[in-house]
């Protein structure tokens, strides 16, 4: 067959990048060559082959794309948020389209109702605003909407909670959330940012705030999460934090009454969680490149006073000190925490959930027995390889303190074993490695039922019927959210990668029929005939592991049988089901080995302790030894497998008394529940539980194994997808119709096919079979067309769609030809034209110049002409030009002008107005000055007259020095008086230096403004509130002088109050010396005893003189008050004497 050029942009497959993008140059039957781009690494490789370095050719054989019709399958010309729109699904547009979303920060995308959640190894706070978070819950649950409102949004977490939410508020029905990944994609925390999302829902239709919305519910439960992660997470291969179990958690809701015409708000109330297939084996050993559980490392990593809380014997100790934990060879660091730092916070986490004082001690005594019993060590007994006993007794005493347990009673426990036979029990001595192998499942046990116990408390601790406010209620609505391990395949694949790998087989068989359910609705939507859809599902995994003749039911059995065992195991199963495709089975591989073809790929497993593995079941001798221990996880809880305490309660309350009937029988030890029973068991109720909800689904990837931002690993991701079940989701809504396009983009891009004429078409359905039935008419199979139009989209079946392409190519190619021709004619043309011209040339060129020289000549005087009329223009222009410059300078300026003068002018007024202030001011000063002088003068003659008279007295009556005495009086009255006068005169001093301090800032903010004035010719208004404040000052200036002078009346009036009680006290003394005068004429007259009358007499004159001094100060006060004002104002201001404030003291006691 001939090649067929066509350019389209295709993907090839490649063994290390999974695809590449490339560009097809040829194709034949069974062979294409394509162009191939590239890159120095694969992290840098985008669709349509941008930024690669080079390009080369290269062949590709078409019998390896088989699936695909042997076509390559085509790349897609844009990103989209759903998938399911692409117009070429398939494996390779999904890895590209969800790389080119991740390198621009957008780690979410949807497929149909999955969302896939790739982790960007960093934070995008945008991503998680609260703007957001309302965005989501406005769009999908508090607004209506016609149509689908997810395409109102992009994709995101938030979507997949918020119609969780909305499903159970307004439909009613419960929801789950199924997230599923390998280790390091990111599970964990999506589900913390679906809660947080569900629990901000509850708050109703609000506006933003700012600030992050927090629930107390959700907080117990991420504060619950360290307990889970330190006790069931561990290092592996892929991922230094992996989660060894799987967790249901059930957020539960209470229903508030219902609004009419509004969606009912339901508050979170509690929660609870169910763990799944703890890790039992890392409890006892790991490879060498894993670690064992956290808790270990956390407690021995720990100081020495912590761990000698814990318990004596840890302090000093080291993880290779124990064989369960061994030799650390790295540094650890979880989250960015050190051991001793996580330990604190799993410690403060656990008083959070009430596991505190001995419950805390009860569980870490558990835990730290379980360290102990990996050293213990066992020996033939007495040189009897039938016998055993417990060679390394201070181990072996160690335990039997922290479990509470007699030495005696353990080291029997462990070396012999207790028979049963219908009449009698006998003991039977085991050998040392089975006696290992007992203690090693003793210590299995002890830590698997203080995880659970943990469990319970966690449960108790958040549980909507032990916590809700509301109280007594117990149906409400839940939405769970599965954190389960993903799909695993490792080098090597044992037991627990079976169990799980099981249990990815159940989700996957839920997750296929809900997305044939969409898939179905979507087509009958369409109007499409649903018998087109076939799927093959994973039923005939799930029967070849859990049918009647299943991997389940011989691996039971052989655990049954007395010699069973690994071997035994795998020979049944190989046998028992050659019909099984599933089934795996090659002579070449080992005698413990087979293989089953999953979902998701081949697995090959090693069956090496499968049998140990799934028996797990305890001795009689240890449980009865663990029952008799003094810790209550041991004692009570050994066989209590309830996630909450109520189960407990309920499992622990003794059956109903009954009438008589047949005794029950025992349950036998060899017929006990097998790891894999309990598990399939716990998995049927949670498939069951599932199948109540409506479902959602997240898949989370893991982009790279470099933890590097925004980058994306090829092969890695592909396998993740597979795993996740996408691309199995893919080829269910495309087995029929891989392809599919909307009419207007269909008709739009193969319309160039239209036979040339063809009359156009209104209807798009007709227009659509008008178009493709002359070109699919060919690849019709079984009367059925490679295409079936929809009501708005046009469904291909598998190669169509890239036969249309190649079709589109050819026709482009023809129409390139058809362009191609007529370009080249015209070429032709115009070169032989030029040739005719060049014969001719000659004469032409005469003729050119004389016809170019007229046609000059004429431009040239045309051009003068219009030259002169441009100049004479010019200057007409310039003239009116000027004059309408002159006028509108004037107009502009003489505005100016007139302010300016304006300004200046008032500036000239303010200037004579401050400086009439100023003289004011001045002579108001000078004035005041003058007063104060003459007042001061006027005092000082005053004291001199006071003094002179004094003095006269005294050399008048120097005689009498009683009569001095008095006079002395005087004169410290008057000096009182001075004194007083003196005082006054410094308060006005004082006054009169603020005055001039006021006179003095006065002046300065006269200067300041006549310097405001001159500099601010445009700042009239500050000017004038200059004058203002200026004219303030000198208002108060005024004010002050006002007040002076009222305080000057005050003292006038003050000295004219002591005047008249001086006068009043005189007269008072006059009529007590008329009193005393009549006194002592009585006396002279009736007394007998001269000398009494004599005494009396004495007194009497003396009294006389006395009130003679004082009349004569009386009368020197009265003629002091008639003098003037100012006088007045200056014996206030008067200096006081030096000796005064002595004198002052003595009168003062003299006049008391």
């Amino acid at each position: 067959m001939s090649g067929e050029k066509t350019g389209a942009e295709v993907f090839i497959k490649d063994k290390e990048l999974a695809w590449i993008p490339a560009r097809l140059l040829d194709m034949t039957a069974d062979k294409a060559t394509v162009s191939v781009p590239s890159y120095g690494d694969e992290l840098d490789i985008e669709m349509g082959g941008r930024g690669a370095s080079k390009w080369a050719d290269a062949t590709v054989n078409l019998k390896d794309y088989a699936e695909f019709g042997k076509q390559l399958p085509l790349q897609n010309n844009k990103i989209l948020d759903d998938m399911v729109d692409l117009p070429y699904l398939h494996e390779a547009a999904i890895l590209f389209n969800v790389k080119a979303r991740l390198k621009d920060a957008l780690p979410y995308t949807r497929t149909g109702d999955i969302v896939i959640a790739v982790n960007p190894y960093t934070w995008l706070t945008h991503l998680y605003a609260e703007d957001q978070q309302l965005l989501y819950a406005n769009r999908l649950v508090w607004e209506k909407h016609d149509q689908d409102p997810r395409k109102l949004v992009p994709p995101h977490v938030y979507e997949v909670s918020a119609l969780c939410y909305r499903g159970l508020a307004v439909d009613g029905r419960n929801q789950s959330i199924l997230v599923s990944g390998e280790s390091g994609a990111g599970k964990t925390e999506t589900v913390k940012i679906a809660m947080n999302h569900m629990a901000s829902l509850q708050r109703g239709p609000v506006k933003a705030t700012g600030e992050a919305y927090s629930s107390p519910v959700v907080k117990r439960i991420v504060d619950s999460n360290p307990i889970l992660e330190a006790f069931g997470n561990a290092k592996t291969r892929r991922n230094d934090n992996s989660s060894r179990f799987g967790k249901y958690i059930n957020l539960q809701f209470a229903r508030q009454a219902p609004q009419p015409g509004e969606v009912d708000i339901c508050n979170l109330a509690g929660s609870k969680c169910n763990v799944y297939l703890l890790e039992k084996t890392r409890i006892v050993g790991h490879d060498e490149v894993e670690g064992a559980y956290h808790i270990f490392y956390q407690i021995l990593n720990s100081p020495d006073d912590i761990k000698a809380g814990l318990n004596p014997c840890l302090k000093g100790s080291k993880c290779e000190d124990y064989k369960y934990v061994g030799k650390l060879n790295f540094v650890r660091k979880i989250d960015g925490m050190s051991d001793a730092e996580n330990f604190e916070h799993l410690t403060n986490s656990l008083g959070l959930v009430g596991v505190s004082g001995e419950s805390y001690q009860t569980m870490f005594s558990a835990i730290v027995s379980v360290l102990i019993l990996g050293n213990m060590s066992f020996q033939d007994k007495g040189g009897d390889d039938e016998k055993s006993e417990v060679k390394s007794t201070d181990v072996c005493k160690q335990a039997s303190d922290l479990l509470g347990i007699p030495m005696e009673v353990l080291e029997l426990s462990f070396t012999e074993r207790t028979m049963k036979t219908r009449n009698e029990e006998y003991k039977v001595p085991l050998k040392h490695p089975i006696a290992k192998e007992g203690c090693d499942s003793f210590a299995k046990e002890i830590y698997a039922r203080s995880f659970l116990w943990l469990v319970r408390e966690i449960n108790s601790a958040t549980s909507a019927e032990e916590n809700y406010e509301g109280g007594g209620q117990s149906d409400f609505g839940i939405i769970g959210l599965l954190d389960i391990f993903g799909f695993e395949s490792f080098p090597v694949n044992g037991f627990e990668q079976l169990c799980i790998n099981y249990c990815n087989e159940k989700l996957q068989q839920k997750f296929t029929k809900d997305i044939f359910q969409s898939v179905q609705e979507e087509y009958k939507y369409e109007g499409i005939d649903l018998d087109d859809i076939k799927f093959d599902d994973n039923s005939d995994v799930l029967d070849l592991i859990e049918g009647r003749g299943g991997l389940l039911a011989m691996l039971n059995e052989e655990c049954v049988r007395p010699s069973g065992n690994d071997g035994a195991f795998v020979s049944k199963a190989v046998s028992g089901n050659k019909k099984s495709k599933c089934l795996l089975a090659d002579m070449r591989m080992g005698p413990l080995e087979f293989g089953i073809h999953h979902y998701a790929g081949k697995v090959m497993y090693n069956a090496g302790g499968f049998v140990g593995r799934n028996t797990d079941s305890l001795p009689v001798d240890l449980k009865k030894c663990a029952l008799a221990s003094t810790n209550d996880i041991l004692a009570n809880h050994l066989e209590n497998d309830a996630m909450t305490k109520t189960e407990s309660k309920a499992a622990a309350a003794p059956p109903p008394a009954s009438g008589k009937g047949a005794p029950r029988r025992g349950k036998s030890n060899l017929v006990s529940d097998t790891v894999w029973t309990k598990f399939k068991t716990q998995l049927n109720s949670l498939m069951a539980g599932l199948a109540l909800t409506s479902s959602r689904y997240i898949r989370c990837l893991k982009p790279n194994k470099f933890k590097k931002a925004l980058k994306m690993q090829h092969l890695t991701t592909i396998e993740q997808l597979r795993c996740a079940g996408v691309v199995a989701a893919v080829t269910i809504s495309r087995s029929a119709f891989p392809n599919k396009l909307d009419h207007v983009g269909c008709l739009e891009r193969f319309r160039m096919m239209r036979e040339a004429g063809a009359k156009e078409i209104e209807d798009p359905v007709e227009a659509l079979n008008d178009l493709l039935d002359p070109v699919l008419k060919g690849r019709e199979e079984d009367g059925k067309k490679a295409y079936v139009p929809g009501k708005t989209k046009v469904y291909f079946r598998a190669g169509a769609l890239e036969f249309l392409e190649n079709e589109r190519a050819k026709h482009l190619g023809k129409w390139a030809i058809h362009f191609q021709k007529v370009t080249r004619a015209y070429l032709v043309r115009k070169l032989l034209g030029g040739l005719r011209m060049k014969s001719k040339a000659p004469n032409a060129l005469r003729i050119q110049q004389w016809f170019r020289c007229l046609v000059a000549r004429k431009e040239c005087k045309k051009r003068q002409k219009k030259k002169k009329m441009a100049g004479k223009k010019k200057k007409k222009q310039v003239k009116a030009a000027i004059k309408l410059q002159a006028v509108a300078r004037g107009f502009i300026v003489r505005p100016q002008f007139q302010k300016k003068l304006k300004e200046k002018r008032e500036k000239e007024r303010l200037k004579h107005e401050v400086k009439d202030l100023e003289d004011k001011v001045r002579e108001a000063e000078m004035r005041r000055m003058k007063e104060v002088e003459e007042a001061r003068e006027a005092a000082e003659k005053e004291i001199e007259a006071y003094k002179a008279m004094v003095q006269e007295e005294k050399k008048a009556d120097k005689e009498k020095s009683k009569k001095a005495a008095q006079q002395q009086t005087l004169i410290d009255e008057s000096g009182k008086i001075i004194e007083y006068l003196r005082k006054e005169n410094m308060k006005l001093r004082n006054q009169n230096d603020s005055m001039r301090k006021d006179f003095k800032s006065l002046k300065e903010n006269n200067a300041r403004l006549m310097e405001a004035n001159a500099s601010a010719s445009a700042s009239f208004t500050a000017l004038n509130d200059h004058a203002k404040q200026l004219n303030a000052t000198n208002a108060k200036l005024i004010k002050n002088v006002e007040a002076y002078k009222a305080q000057l009346e005050k003292l006038k009036e003050d000295l004219k109050t002591r005047q008249s009680y001086y006068l009043a006290e005189a007269e008072a003394r006059l009529a007590y010396q008329k009193t005393m005068a009549q006194i002592v004429g009585t006396i002279q007259d009736k007394c007998r005893d001269a000398q009494l009358t004599e005494d009396v007499v004495i007194m009497a004159l003396e009294c006389e003189a006395e009130a003679k001094s004082e009349r004569a100060a009386l009368d020197v006060g009265g003629k002091k008050a008639a003098a003037p004002a100012p006088a007045a104002a200056a014996k206030k201001k008067a200096p006081p004497p030096p000796d005064s404030s002595s004198d002052d003291d003595d009168s003062d006691d003299d006049s008391d």
